[in-house]
Parts: C-alpha cells; sequence; structure tokens
C-alpha cells in the first residue's frame, strides 16, 4: 500500500515511478545498460514556473544496483515532508538538472539511493558549487554505497568513508542504533538508542576519521555483521556503536550536508525514530536550525 502510495504521489507531479517488486536490489548489468537511457542526461522536462518556493530537489537515478523500496518510501518520505513544510518538490532521475540554473531553484537536494555514474563531470561540478556555495543537501543509504569511486570529490570528501558489504547472514536484521551525539541539532528527541531493520552498511573507515561528525553508530553486538555469501565476511569495524557510525553529518564549504546509511527499505521511512531524524536532518541542512553553525566544526 505504502509504496502504491508513493507512486500515485510521484506520478502525479509528473515523475515516472518504477512499481517495486518484492526483491532484493535489482542491478543494471551491461546488457541493459546497451538498451537503457545514456549514461548521462543532457535534456529533461521543464520544471513549472509555479513550482512552490522553496523547493526540494529529490534524485534517484541509478545507473548500478537500484534500491526500489527504498526509492520509492524515500519519495513517499519527502512528498509528504515537503507538503507539512510548504515546500515545493520534485522528483527526478534526470541528471541534466544539475546546472547552476536549475540548482538555483532548489533549496534542498536529496540524492535517493541514486548510484553509479550518473552524472557528468559538468552536472557533478554544478553540484559541487552550488553545494559549497551555501546549498543543503541530504543523502540516503545507497548514495554513500561504493559505486561512485569516479566522483573523486564525492566519495572522499562529500561521503568520506568508502562502503565495503552489508551482512548477507541474512541480508536484513534488526539492529541496536546508538544516538551518538544527543546535543546535535539532527539528534534532539531520538531515543539513546532505538532497534530498526534494515541492511546495515559497513565502511572502511570512520566517519570521524575524515573529519566529519558521527551522530549514530550501530551496536555489533545485537546483529550478526557477516556476509558468508560474497566477499569480505567479517565486516566488524570495532566494539562501540562509535566505531561503526552509520548516519553523519559535516559543513563543505558554505555549505551542509547529512548522509545515512539507513533506507533500503519502504518500511525504514514509516519508523517514528528514524522519520523525526531525518525531519531534523532537513531543518538542520536547511538552516532552520544551528544558525550560528556551532554543529559545523569543520568550519
Amino acid at each position: 500500500m505504502h509504496i502504491f502510495r508513493a507512486i500515485l504521489l510521484s506520478a502525479s507531479i509528473g515523475v515516472a515511478a518504477c512499481a517495486a517488486p518484492k526483491t532484493n536490489d535489482a542491478p543494471i548489468t551491461s546488457d541493459t545498460k546497451a538498451t537503457a537511457s545514456p549514461l548521462h542526461d543532457t535534456s529533461g522536462p521543464e520544471i513549472t514556473e509555479h513550482m512552490p518556493q522553496p523547493a526540494i530537489l529529490v534524485f534517484s537515478k541509478t545507473n548500478e544496483w537500484r534500491h526500489n523500496e527504498g526509492i520509492a518510501g524515500a519519495d513517499h518520505f519527502f512528498v509528504g515532508l515537503a507538503r507539512k513544510k510548504g515546500y515545493g518538490i520534485y522528483t527526478t532521475e534526470n541528471g541534466s538538472f544539475f546546472n547552476a540554473e536549475t540548482l538555483a531553484r532548489f533549496k534542498v537536494v536529496v540524492f535517493n539511493n541514486f548510484t553509479g555514474d550518473a552524472l557528468s563531470p559538468d552536472q557533478e561540478q554544478a553540484f559541487q558549487t552550488w553545494l559549497e556555495n551555501g546549498g543543503a543537501w541530504m543523502g540516503i543509504h545507497g548514495a554513500g554505497d561504493s559505486s561512485h569511486q569516479d566522483w573523486d570529490w564525492y566519495q572522499n570528501k562529500l561521503i568520506g568513508p568508502t562502503f565495503i558489504s552489508h551482512p548477507m547472514a541474512p541480508q536484513f536484521q534488526d539492529a541496536r542504533v546508538v544516538n551518538l551525539a544527543p546535543e546535535h541539532p539532527i539528534m534532539k528527541g531520538v531515543p539513546t538508542d532505538f532497534t530498526h531493520n534494515d541492511e546495515w552498511y559497513t565502511f572502511d573507515s570512520t566517519a570521524q576519521s575524515h573529519g566529519h561528525t558521527p551522530l549514530a553508530g550501530l551496536d555489533e553486538s545485537t546483529y550478526s555483521p557477516k556476509n558468508t555469501v560474497y566477499g569480505v565476511e567479517d565486516l566488524r569495524m570495532g566494539e562501540g556503536a562509535v566505531n561503526h557510525p552509520i548516519i553523519w553529518s559535516h559543513c563543505p564549504g558554505k555549505g551542509r550536508a547529512f548522509y545515512s546509511a539507513i533506507g533500503h527499505l519502504e518500511t525504514n521511512y514509516e519508523d517514528g525514530n528514524y522519520a523525526r531524524l531525518l525531519n531534523n536532518a532537513f531543518d538542520w541542512v536547511s538552516r532552520k536550525t544551528d544558525k550560528d553553525d556551532s554543529a559545523c566544526p569543520d568550519k
């Protein structure tokens, strides 16, 4: 029902949504890429001049693994958030919107499980310039996977840690998420810890080792951090949730950035604790909170 509602909402603003079968990630293979859209979009539909302001751009192009359920769930969440806050919203998989003129129409950009080489070098530079000049960005789940290695600034500066793998024993598990920064505006009102079910990412390093602020981490003793199917089997990052951060923030240039590795499943966005956290994150990146940049230690 929730996926269906998300599809209807996306369709109502003129954006095609993908009906999500109840499967795991659906990869775009070399065979399907040959008949798919061009790797980098050069043109797209016009955005109506009557789009309410301020506005949110939600981008979910996938040139690698596609998180069908997560994309639908996050689109639904951000449409509701925009309505509640009085924002306009445009959801798209078209990279041609990443130019200075179009980005200037948006207050917040969300990378909703976008994967792969989805933007051209010019489009990547347009986004970097927009963000570092005061933009507001939120990255969700697959936006932090390892398919972005071709975009050095994005992978090594904006995200920081590099994704290694996720458990497959089983893939989706309940785990204890620990609030690492209860005084940070994003984490205020979020419980000291809460149980959540998702596909839990492991990274090659911590957020803090890249100068970012860790906001929430995983208690590895509460789930099985193993992948016995392929790749790295032992996915432990270290004792204590602070050594396995999954949500973090930082302030690139004059902008604000938030990344959460939670968000593979549509049900993630129905959880009250996670919904509050995302709502707080939106308010923080859009400067409704922390107007004096006290939560920007990297400034």
